[in-house]
């Protein structure tokens, strides 16, 4: 089998899958576009040789020959792209007739916190939802709900859409939300809230943890089809 992971940052879910499929034929590749991200992956992938870290700018193009893999997938790439359709395109070209695709992403504007001040919540999701990180060249928060129309259209992947949803009910280090909670502080500098409300809120989650009332959720979508 030979798989490929776009944009694996540093290498969890290709690392992740190379240790479950044992196979000494099988053949990982990772491809980003941060330096740093894939120093990281291959420093983690220490002497597996069927794991390969690249570095490419996904903008422009996939630095392979045709019919390359028998499986693609990426998660919380396609948002980052200046044009996510061509990416699609690009699957069609590397992915063996047969061969699956798996595109995963989160649809930012579902996460959900609890708290008194719901203006002050809507704020902060979707202040964050439409941030550009430093990373990211472009931003689409809304990725995961356009994940069909952009797969769907041409046929060359039949397949659906399914969803999974992040519950937690726990506001400690670590946890996916409590992270997400803290990048908030970025938005202030961004002028979308106040220090002081940011805090407020933040002070708000760890009193709802100790009372055992804390809950966090988010949507996520994937699009999964097979190459016609």
């Amino acid at each position: 089998m030979a798989f490929v992971d776009l944009g694996c940052g540093e290498g969890a879910d290709l690392l992740a899958l190379a240790y479950h499929r044992a196979h000494p034929s099988s053949r990982f590749v990772g491809v980003d576009s941060s330096p740093d991200a894939v120093a990281s992956a291959r420093t983690a992938a220490g002497a597996d040789r069927r794991v390969e870290v690249i570095l490419a700018d996904l903008d422009k193009g996939l630095p392979f020959a045709d019919r390359a893999f028998d499986c693609a997938y990426s998660h919380n790439l396609l948002e980052c792209l200046r044009e996510p359709a061509a990416l699609i395109a690009e699957l069609a070209r590397v992915v063996r007739p047969g061969g699956t695709v798996v595109l995963a992403h989160w649809d930012w504007d579902t996460q959900l916190f609890d708290a008194v001040d719901r203006a002050l919540v809507r704020r902060l999701v979707q202040g964050y939802a439409d941030r550009r990180q430093a990373r990211m060249a472009y931003v689409d928060p809304w990725l995961g709900r356009r994940l069909w129309g952009l797969c769907s259209p041409g046929g060359a992947f039949p397949g659906e859409v399914v969803s999974r949803t992040l519950i937690e009910t726990s506001f400690a280090p670590g946890a996916y939300a409590y992270d997400r909670a803290h990048d908030f502080r970025d938005l202030v500098g961004d002028g979308v809230v106040t220090a002081e409300e940011c805090e407020r809120f933040l002070a708000e989650q760890r009193e709802l943890d100790a009372e055992g009332r804390y809950f966090y959720a988010i949507t996520g979508f994937a699009y999964v089809g097979r190459r016609a």
